[in-house]
């Protein structure tokens, strides 16, 4: 794996790791509105994609 890649592979690993903290955080809130948790739903989505992507590009996938 080509270093930038790599690096650009964890710098997205860390953003999806951050973004499920956060919605753990927010769903333990009380009255938590839907469309909030549908975009947090959405943006971790882009982010394991965007992951997913770079290991297919790289042969690991």
């Amino acid at each position: 794996m080509k270093e930038s890649n790599l690096k650009l592979a964890q710098r997205d690993i860390e953003e999806a790791l951050k973004t499920v903290e956060e919605m753990e955080e927010f769903v333990d809130t009380i009255d938590a509105p839907k469309e909030v948790l549908k975009e947090k739903f959405y943006t971790l989505t882009q982010k394991v994609q965007q992951l997913e992507d770079i290991l297919k590009n790289e042969g690991i996938l």
